[in-house]
């Protein structure tokens, strides 16, 4: 718990050290909107149906693409129960035709594909994470204001709400959004990368595990559950400050009853401190990387049980030139309880997976931000 409670600190602390006028611009080129949906509950022994509302704020990081939380409520009615569902998660959104054939100021149509991960709870009190994924589109009325209309669906593991297998949450949303600064799709900054095709780059890592979960008894006993893993990702620099990646890792895990072999394949958007901290600056030889991440999680032991988690880690790296990259990642992945089959009970979130890896980055594409 207390490796939890640091790195909300530490987020915590980067707004309060990027000073007022620099924490302003986080609000530039964002939006709020709200809505309603009709949704349609398809689990392993039932289906139902009903709707619900969605609030949501989001941000435009770059040309053609940019996050969002959003928090949600349907009243469902389906076999086993009726009630509330209640989603909170987080997105990344992308203007694919954006990207594609760049900016078009006066376009008033725009698309967009969704991907995201969050928590859900269920009328049976049952918590999980869950992913999102989604396809939109919102259309131009005034200055300030858009509608939009969504295809979408909530992605329940394996077990969540006395489900055997995965359960979906398909919905048809419908809503208006207010953008802030009136500027959801800017011009390309100074330090956006200039393509798709550029500002790629892979990652090998190698370092030490740890299964953490309640009921350990000393820092001995969790010195003694340490296991190696390897790690391998691409990734793209969308901006001096914004760089996503893809990342699979895994081999062993042990806890005291038993050894396991399990894979991780996470998503991960980083925040550059020093471009975010140094705006006018380009690359720089020491940096640091804050970054949350969305997961899938499968033992081998039983590979139709995969899990959704959350991940935050900070990297730290040394970039001699513009090519290469030495770094070392400290990051904590939070996972469901029953990824570990331990006899101690747990809470809903009290295991996860800690690690330390000391990785090699090289950026094998053109480099455009310099």
């Amino acid at each position: 718990m207390r490796i939890k409670g640091l790195f909300v600190l530490m987020f915590f602390a980067l707004f309060y050290l990027q000073g007022r006028a620099q924490f302003q611009n986080t609000f530039h080129n964002s939006y709020l909107s709200m809505g309603v949906a009709g949704s349609c509950y398809v689990g392993s022994s039932q289906v139902g149906y009903g709707g619900g509302v969605d609030l949501t704020f989001g941000k435009w990081l770059l040309t053609s693409a940019g996050i969002r939380a959003q928090l949600s409520a349907q009243y469902l009615s389906h076999a086993t129960t009726s009630g509330l569902y209640c989603y909170g998660h987080a997105d990344l959104f992308v203007d694919l035709l954006t990207s594609l054939k760049g900016r078009n100021p006066s376009n008033i149509f725009r698309s967009y594909m969704l991907v995201g991960i969050g928590l859900a709870r269920s009328p049976l009190a049952d918590r999980d994470f869950c992913g999102f994924l989604g396809l939109g589109a919102d259309f131009k009325i005034s200055k300030d204001w858009r509608l939009y209309a969504e295809l979408s669906s909530m992605i329940h593991p394996s077990d969540f709400d006395d489900n055997t297998k995965s359960s979906f949450l398909p919905m048809a949303k419908f809503g208006a959004t207010f953008d802030i600064d009136n500027n959801p799709t800017r011009s390309r900054s100074r330090y956006e990368s200039k393509n798709v095709s550029s500002d790629w780059f892979f990652q090998l890592a190698l370092g030490v595990a740890s299964l953490n979960y309640k009921g350990i008894p000393s820092f001995s006993d969790r010195m003694k559950m340490l296991t190696p893993i390897f790690e391998f990702g691409i990734g793209k620099r969308m901006t001096n400050v914004w760089s996503a990646r893809l990342n699979a890792s895994g081999l062993y895990a042990r806890s005291e009853e038993e050894l396991f072999s399990y894979y991780n394949l996470r998503g991960d958007i980083m925040l550059n401190m020093a471009g975010w901290l140094l705006p006018d600056r380009g690359m720089t030889l020491f940096e640091c990387r804050p970054y949350l991440g969305a997961s899938v999680l499968s033992r081998l032991d039983s590979q139709s049980k995969f899990l959704m988690c959350v991940a935050g880690g900070f990297l730290f790296g040394v970039r001699p030139n513009e090519k290469n990259e030495i770094y070392m990642d400290a990051r904590y992945v939070l996972v469901p309880s029953r990824f570990a089959h331990v006899n101690i009970p747990q809470s809903t979130f009290s295991v996860g997976m800690a690690t330390l890896t000391i990785g090699y980055s090289y950026y094998f594409s053109n480099i455009s931000i310099k």
